[in-house]
C-alpha cells in the first residue's frame, strides 16, 4: 500500500472508493493495521513534539484542519502534498529525537492477538513475547515516559523482558501490577484473576496497597475480585507447555494432566472414576495433535478414552 494514498486516509482526503481500499488493505492482515496505526501514532507524537519545541508544525496543521473540516471542501493534490510534507517533517523530527535523546530507543505502540494459534515476537526494545491461545495485549514505549508499558488485555503471555534499568518494564493485568527490570515469566490473565509465576529474575506485583516479590519457581494468584494474594511455589513445568512446545511429566496426576490439557487444547476432559484422578505419570510428551497425546495416556495407563468432538471420556 502507498504510503501517499494512507496519508490521504488519515488526513480524510480520500474519494469514497479510496477509503474502501485502504479499509480493506488494513483489516486483510495485522500488520497492516499495525502499519496505519504507527502512522497514526507518529502524528500524534509529532503534535506533541511541536507544542514543546515550539515550531510552526502545530499552527500548519490547525490552518489545515480548519481548511479540511470547510463544507464542499476541495480535494486537490496540492493540499495532499502539504500534508504529506508536514508528515514526513514531523517523522523527521522525531526520528531525531529517538536517536539523539537519552534513550535512543523511542518506540510506537503496537497490539498483539492470538486466535486458535500460539505466536512468538520480538518487541521494539527487544524483549521476547509468546503469546497463549486468545491473548491480547498492547506494547508502547513513548519517549516522554521512563518506561515500558505493556496492557495484557485477555489471556496468556510469557515475557523475556531485555534489561533495561533506567526504563522498567510495567504490565498492567486490570488492577495488577507487574514490574521487572529483565527477566522471564508468565502472566496470564481471566475475568477474576492474574497470575504471575517467574523463570528467572525477579517480579514485583502490585495491586491497590499490597505488593509482593517473587524469585524463580514463584508464584502469586491475585484475585481482582477480592484482593487476595495466593502465592506458592510452582509445582510442576506445565504452565510452560505454550513456550516449549511440550507437556514435561514428573510423577504428574491424571487430574492435572488433563487440566492443563483442557487449556491447551480448548476441549473438555472428564475422568470417569474417582480412583483414576490421582494415577502418577513421568515422560515428556510432545504438543502434537490431542489424539496422539491422549493414546499415549491411553496406552501408558491402559485405559479407555473416548473423544466426541470437544468432549473427552477417561475411564
Amino acid at each position: 500500500m502507498n504510503d501517499v494514498l494512507l496519508t490521504k486516509y488519515l488526513l480524510n482526503e480520500t474519494t469514497d472508493a479510496e477509503a474502501a481500499t485502504v479499509r480493506r488493505w488494513i483489516a486483510s492482515h495485522p500488520d497492516h493495521e499495525r502499519h496505519y496505526r504507527q502512522l497514526q501514532a507518529i502524528w500524534e507524537a509529532s503534535r506533541s513534539l511541536a507544542v514543546e519545541k515550539e515550531v510552526d508544525e502545530n499552527e500548519a496543521w490547525q490552518r489545515f484542519v480548519q481548511r479540511r473540516d470547510q463544507p464542499q471542501r476541495p480535494r486537490n493534490m496540492g493540499w495532499i502534498r502539504i500534508a504529506a510534507a508536514l508528515l514526513l517533517t514531523c517523522l523527521a523530527g522525531l526520528v531525531g529525537f529517538y536517536l539523539l535523546g537519552p534513550s535512543g530507543d523511542g518506540l510506537i505502540g503496537s497490539t498483539y492477538r492470538t486466535a486458535d494459534v500460539v505466536r512468538t515476537d520480538t518487541l521494539g526494545d527487544g524483549s521476547i513475547i509468546t503469546l497463549n491461545r486468545f491473548a491480547d495485549l498492547h506494547f508502547a514505549q513513548s519517549p516522554f515516559k521512563g518506561k515500558r508499558e505493556v496492557n495484557l488485555r485477555s489471556g496468556e503471555a510469557f515475557f523475556q523482558v531485555k534489561a533495561d534499568r533506567r526504563k522498567p518494564f510495567v504490565i498492567q493485568s486490570g488492577s495488577v501490577v507487574v514490574t521487572v527490570v529483565g527477566t522471564s515469566f508468565h502472566v496470564r490473565r481471566n475475568p477474576e484473576e492474574t497470575q504471575v509465576i517467574v523463570e528467572t529474575g525477579k517480579v514485583n506485583v502490585t495491586m491497590a496497597e499490597k505488593a509482593v516479590t517473587l524469585g524463580p519457581g514463584q508464584s502469586v494468584t491475585v484475585n481482582t475480585r477480592t484482593g487476595r494474594f495466593d502465592e506458592r511455589m510452582v509445582p510442576d513445568q506445565l504452565h510452560n507447555y505454550y513456550v516449549s512446545k511440550q507437556f514435561v511429566l514428573d510423577n504428574t496426576p491424571l487430574w492435572r494432566i488433563a487440566e492443563v490439557l483442557e487449556g491447551a487444547y480448548g476441549v473438555d476432559i472428564a475422568i470417569a472414576r474417582p480412583e483414576l484422578r490421582d494415577l502418577p505419570m513421568t515422560t515428556t510428551l510432545r504438543q502434537g495433535s490431542l489424539n496422539e497425546v491422549l493414546n499415549i495416556i491411553g496406552e501408558t495407563f491402559g485405559l479407555k478414552v473416548e473423544r466426541q468432538g470437544d468432549q473427552v471420556i477417561i475411564k
